[in-house]
Parts: structure tokens; sequence; C-alpha cells
């Protein structure tokens, strides 16, 4: 089994309608400097996709997105 390719975007959604913004500080913490999938959760977050698609290392570099529903 091949490494994960580094994450160019995460892209996440809140799993609770009243989440504080500073969970958003919390999220990116946690994915750094790890592997993560669409549909791993993160805090109060769900990974609703990824760039590219599959098993992904997140870095500094990678754009994490949240969505604002």
């Amino acid at each position: 089994m091949s490494d994960p390719v580094i994450a160019k975007e995460v892209n996440l959604k809140k799993t609770k309608i009243f989440a504080p913004p500073f969970h958003h500080h919390m999220a990116r913490k946690r994915l750094l400097n790890e592997k993560w999938q669409k549909g791993d959760k993160v805090i109060i977050y769900e990974i609703v996709n990824t760039i590219p698609e599959g098993e992904v290392y997140v870095t500094q570099d990678t754009i994490i997105r949240f969505d604002q529903e």
C-alpha cells in the first residue's frame, strides 16, 4: 500500500448546529500532519471531500475550508 498524497484542500462541515468559531482553530491543529479521508470526524466536523480524493496527508500548505451552513 502506498503512502497518501499531500492534500491540496480539505472541506469540512459542522455536525452540530451551534459550534463556537474557536473550533476552527482546534480542528486545523488536529488535522495538521495526519492522514485523513472523506467521512472522517474532526472535533465537531466531518470531512466532506478532499482534493485529491482518497486518503491524504494534511500539511501547512493544505487549504482547509469550513462549510458556512
